[in-house]
């Protein structure tokens, strides 16, 4: 028996590798492409959610039903239906899948669907403070989608409804509840707890066994961030004041040590809901237009919308930027536990100053002198100040 020529064996074997490899790099894009499930309520008042967040890269299979009438499929370059239906009736679903690409980009999803805002990460979205619209629907024995995606520390907007009769839910070891009816959306906002998969269990209107979860992943992202609490840094006077990034309402990255070396820097911590905080802030206003070439102002919003915190701005015709701490951690790292609260730290980074409740202007002129014009003066300290709401 013949020998293969030696070049003829090279070449055999050289084949088998790059088989192999591209068997390897079919396997490693499968794998980059996971496919992810989301669920679009059509209806005449308007879809919900009216804006559907897609990860660039992902591919996605999307549940359709209908509240009302019959809504053609979307069709086009990149849908595919997964059962060939053409219509989307009222107490059906339909799946479809498409893959988020740029192209997608605020196209919106067939006649009377949302529009597709395509993202880089949904972690970056709920950073800067917008809130995440998911949409629920309780079928015959199960959710749809099976299991939910939420990240933590979020504010999510959920929307739901049922295909049958009334239902109510409740998120197993979160106390928190949906009812859901047919034929209509009954939305909840929901703080989302921490990582964790949390199963739904059906209370009322469901026959037999019943399935559903949220899972909950972690919010992976470089901002929010917050100096850790062993690096010796504090919110006490006379100590470094721990640094952060968040984002502004205006979409930009505002990081506390940024300003070290520049000028001293005035943080309030402060929610649309408390009383004091709208109370004392045309006087901060009058400040930052007085003397914001000497000190920065940093507004502090604790765990509301850009939307909330925008308003708000606009109301009071507020220009000092506004800061969203969308999960908290910064407030809870400076032992922030009333409203409002401020900090004030000098050029060099030094906390000079802590009042809690609500600043008077000329209490305000006062710590931010102690921090803009005499680089030794004695930090201000008001114990006896009284707390906010």
């Amino acid at each position: 028996m013949s020998k293969l020529p030696r070049w003829a064996a090279l070449a055999f074997i050289a084949l088998i590798a790059a088989v192999l490899i591209a068997w390897e790099l079919m396997g490693l894009r499968r794998t980059e492409a996971p496919v992810r499930e989301v669920a679009v309520i059509l209806g005449a008042a308007g879809p919900f959610p009216e804006t559907l967040y897609l990860e660039e890269g992902a591919r996605y299979r999307v549940a359709l039903t209908s509240l009302d009438e019959t809504y053609l499929v979307p069709q086009g370059s990149g849908i595919a239906s997964s059962s060939g239906a053409r219509e989307v009736m009222p107490g059906a679903v339909v799946w479809i899948e498409l893959k988020a690409d740029p192209s997608w980009d605020g196209r919106r999803l067939g006649d009377g669907g949302p529009v597709v805002r395509v993202v880089d990460s949904l972690a970056r979205v709920v950073a800067m403070g917008e809130e995440y619209p998911v949409a629920i629907i309780a079928g015959a024995g199960e959710l749809i989608p099976r299991q939910v995606r939420l990240l933590e520390g979020s504010r999510a907007l959920v929307g739901g409804t049922s295909l049958q009769g009334p239902v109510m839910l409740s998120v197993k070891g979160a106390g928190v509840q949906f009812v859901m009816w047919p034929a209509e959306v009954i939305q909840l906002a929901l703080d989302v707890p921490g990582p964790g998969t949390y199963e739904l269990v059906c209370e009322q209107g469901c026959t037999g066994s019943w399935r559903g979860a949220f899972r909950v992943e972690a919010l992976d992202a470089e901002v929010p961030w917050v100096e850790a609490a062993g690096s010796g840094a504090a919110a006490e006077v006379g100590r470094m004041a721990p640094d952060f990034a968040l984002y502004a309402v205006d979409g930009r990255v505002v990081r506390l040590s940024d300003l070290r070396g520049e000028k001293g820097v005035f943080i309030n911590f402060w929610a649309t809901w408390c009383p004091p905080c709208r109370r004392e802030m045309p006087a901060m206003q009058a400040l930052y237009e007085r003397r914001g070439d000497e000190v920065a102002i940093l507004a502090v919003n604790y765990r509301e919308t850009r939307a909330q915190v925008e308003a708000f701005m606009q109301e009071l015709d507020l220009h000092f930027p506004a800061l969203l701490d969308v999960q908290g951690d910064v407030a809870l790292r400076y032992n922030v536990w009333s409203y409002p609260t401020s900090v004030f730290v000098d050029k060099d980074g030094i906390v000079r100053g802590r009042f809690i409740g609500e600043l008077s202007p000329e209490l305000m002129e006062q710590f931010v002198d102690a921090i803009t014009r005499d680089p030794g003066a004695l930090p201000i300290l008001d114990p006896s100040g009284t707390a906010g709401s």
